[in-house]
């Protein structure tokens, strides 16, 4: 009897927010990147030599808001932390090989105009719009702006919205590196796998 109290106090809590946001929608959205965030890239100078490539594949995560429109319109508002993984190798003719790793944080905000069509159990949607991106460390050479396409399919279970999509973002070039800095090229084009959970 205790649990079903409990189970429904949660269950009416939810239905009254979920109400109260009325066409709003907010929820989680976390995942993880298909492609790395640099470029295997090798660059040579005069006796050294530096290879710079993700060593691991980025987790991603954060807060969601949506606003729904009729007719399986829609817009989606996104708050994403993703660390960006580098390794660094220098060979140098003088002092030998040195190896580094590490990562920097960045947040991507991505505004999506969507698309939902109204099957009867899963809902497929498309969606496409801007992204911005701000970065921490020595980042500051990369591309904060880029546009994002993506797709996927929804399914009500119970008071949650369940969402597993594909995203794909092309972010602006890299801008010139500075005289006797050698960058580590990013990778333009993203691919994500993301899940979002939403009420």
């Amino acid at each position: 009897m205790k649990y079903f109290l409990t189970l429904l106090g949660f269950s009416l809590f939810f239905s009254s927010s979920a109400f109260a946001l009325g066409p709003f929608s907010i929820g989680v959205k976390g995942g993880v990147g298909i492609t790395d965030a640099f470029s295997d890239t090798t660059q040579s100078g005069v006796g050294i030599t530096q290879r710079t490539f993700s060593d691991s594949n980025d987790y991603i995560v954060g807060p969601m808001v949506e606003l729904r429109l009729p007719f399986g319109i829609g817009a989606e508002a996104d708050a994403l932390y993703r660390p960006l993984h580098l390794t660094t190798q220098i060979n140098n003719s003088l002092t030998g090989a040195v190896t580094t790793s590490g990562s920097t944080s960045s947040w991507e905000f991505p505004i999506l105009a969507k698309y939902r069509l109204s099957f009867p159990i899963v809902h497929p949607y498309i969606e496409a719009g801007p992204s911005f991106r701000s970065l921490g460390g020595n980042l500051d050479y990369m591309s904060k702006a880029g546009i994002t396409a993506g797709a996927g399919i929804e399914v009500n279970a119970l008071l949650l919205r369940v969402a597993p999509e594909f995203r794909y973002t092309h972010w602006g070039s890299d801008s010139t590196a500075k005289p006797g800095v050698i960058h580590a090229p990013s990778n333009q084009n993203q691919v994500e796998f993301l899940v979002g959970l939403s009420f």
